[in-house]
């Protein structure tokens, strides 16, 4: 019975530990988000971190409380942990859910974003920065047409290096002016940034969702063994209050060794 509850022991402190460094993840992807922050004081953007610092330390003091309540059989602890438990179990498992059920309709939504924002050369000058980097680093250009989404304002990012200038499934030619096409030929990216976009968008979303149905297991079987240390407590203080002091009766006379042995007092 001891070995049993010394590995239900050892088995919660390794859920505890999970929790402990998921809150320690959160906290340290807090503090880099709010480091490369622009402009700390707007409240949109400062809105997320606190929501992140918030989550990391409520895990961490998640963790405390079950680690140290099992094992110091601190009764109150492995209560509030339950309790917390069950509370971040609904939580879990609704975004969870939530995210399984949006699933199916990610690429619609994504491609409907992504359309919306076309023209390119009409955008933001933010955005065509991320575009631009986006588009050198894939080895893309646009999101959906090519080139054709930057209408007359392709931008350098698209342009193919000379390595690659001479393979035709890799680059084509846009139409420039008269002088241009007259001494050289601008050989841009022929695949479009957008079914890229929408795979890591895919993957990240998988992974996030991923990440959720894991959390929601882990608070599953910490709320069956915290009720179970629980349960041990109740029985091991109950067990104690029925014993009590053990006293033996006997009807038997003392035998005459005894009494004649007995020590003078």
């Amino acid at each position: 019975m001891a070995k049993g509850s010394s590995v239900l022991s050892n088995i919660f402190g390794f859920f505890n530990l999970l929790f402990a460094i998921v809150g320690a993840v959160v906290i340290v992807l807090a503090i880099l988000v709010h480091v490369h922050l622009s402009n700390v004081q707007e409240f949109e953007k400062i809105g997320g971190v606190v929501i992140l610092y918030v989550i990391g330390f409520i895990t961490l003091t998640i963790s405390f409380l079950g680690a140290y309540g099992a094992f110091r059989q601190v009764k109150w602890m492995l209560i509030v942990f339950l309790v917390l438990m069950c509370v971040g179990f609904l939580f879990l498992a609704r975004i969870a859910v939530t995210l399984a059920i949006v699933r199916p309709q990610v690429d619609s939504i994504a491609e409907e974003q992504l359309d919306a924002v076309l023209p390119l050369d009409k955008t933001s000058m933010d955005f065509q920065s991320i575009m631009d980097a986006f588009q050198s680093s894939m080895h893309c250009c646009g999101l959906s047409n090519g080139y054709k989404d930057w209408n007359e304002n392709v931008p350098e990012s698209c342009n193919c290096p000379p390595p690659e200038e001479t393979m035709t499934d890799v680059c084509v030619v846009i139409p420039g002016n008269y002088l241009e096409a007259l001494f050289s030929q601008r050989m841009v990216y022929r695949q479009s940034c957008g079914p890229i976009l929408l795979n890591l968008l895919k993957t990240a979303f998988d992974g996030v969702m991923g990440v959720f149905f894991g959390l929601t297991t882990l608070t599953v079987l910490a709320i069956a063994i915290s009720s179970c240390l629980i349960a041990r407590i109740n029985k091991n203080r109950i067990a104690g209050v029925v014993l009590g002091p053990t006293l033996v009766f006997s009807t038997s006379p003392p035998k005459y060794n005894e009494l004649v042995n007995e020590p003078y007092h």
